[in-house]
């Protein structure tokens, strides 16, 4: 579980992080507009990732500084003379405010990831954070302490100390900008056999990018069918069916293993069990790995991306 960050010195220290992570191509006198105001600043283009971003300080009406506005624009493009906001993180500079949909969070072992509640304002009418829950469904959604004792639940955006920050956030910026125009997520597969619930936030996000990429890589092979089809067999190919692991944890391993043994000892054809881990994971244990009766790809970072190793010939 996820604990809300109050303390102004982490506050800010996170800020301080997210303002050094985040790069981007700067563009200069950029009008901001978005329903119910409207600001000329500096923003910065992450070209890579499809978005633009600019953090502000925001004050009361007493004029004491309250908040930090992260605002968030999609763009696929570099960025015009004029920009709408897609979305905008606001997070407190102190304490713990259930008003603003932004928050820093901590888990056990201390580490930070930017939160947020699911509640969405600039969308259709009807729309609420159940709906948001519901379109984003495949997002990292975890149980939130707060101070006073009470729990709620998440989305986790991302670990500030991810080197795949920049991907996660303007996946999340995606995500926003589809669910605000009515639009569909590209539908993602029943590929891998549900994870146990042993990953933390942080394996959590990463789990989501690594099968968005396994789901890519198989698309490419024409692995599937149209948008009604959830996967489509080409010819006499069986189905892939795939564990991953991702935080590369003993007991996430046995789990994974467990499960694809199972299916393999089903005797069905039609299945090809496959497990996905980390490439340095499947090294150290090479030798046990290659006594299973299926076939193992491992996974390396290149940049924010996940690569596969011997994909094609698992598949094979």
């Amino acid at each position: 579980m996820l604990s809300v960050v109050e303390e102004p010195r982490r506050i800010e220290r996170a800020v301080k992080r997210l303002n050094s992570t985040l790069k981007g191509v700067p563009a200069r006198g950029v009008r901001l507009t978005w329903r119910g105001g409207e600001l000329t600043t500096t923003i910065r283009w992450m070209r890579d990732e499809g978005f633009w971003w600019a953090l502000e300080a925001r004050t009361a009406r007493n004029g004491t500084a309250n908040r930090y506005a992260l605002l968030l624009g999609h763009a696929p493009d570099a960025p015009a003379r004029r920009e709408s906001v897609t979305c905008e993180i606001n997070l407190p500079r102190a304490g713990a405010d259930r008003r603003l949909a932004g928050l820093i969070a901590s888990d056990d072992a201390g580490a930070l990831y930017l939160v947020h509640s699911g509640r969405m304002g600039g969308t259709r009418q009807g729309r609420r954070k159940a709906d948001f829950r519901s379109f984003l469904g495949d997002g990292v959604w975890c149980p939130l302490a707060w101070p006073d004792g009470r729990e709620t639940e998440a989305l986790v955006v991302a670990p500030l100390d991810s080197p795949r920050f920049a991907r996660l956030l303007g996946q999340f910026v995606n995500s926003v900008r589809a669910f605000k125009a009515g639009q569909a997520l590209a539908p993602r597969t029943g590929l891998c056999v549900p994870p146990a619930l042993l990953d933390s936030a942080r394996a959590a996000c990463d789990r989501r990018l690594v099968n968005g990429a396994l789901h890519e890589e198989l698309a490419k092979r024409g692995l599937f069918g149209g948008a009604a089809d959830l996967f489509t067999l080409r010819g006499e190919l069986p189905r892939p069916l795939f564990a991953l692991v991702a935080d590369g944890r003993p007991d996430e391993l046995a789990l994974a293993v467990g499960s694809l043994s199972l299916a393999a000892a089903g005797g069905d054809r039609r299945l090809r069990p496959i497990l996905i881990a980390p490439a340095a994971l499947i090294n150290s244990h090479d030798v046990a790995l290659q006594a299973l009766p299926f076939a193992c790809v491992g996974y390396r970072w290149r940049g924010a991306r996940a690569v596969f190793d011997n994909l094609d010939a698992a598949l094979a």
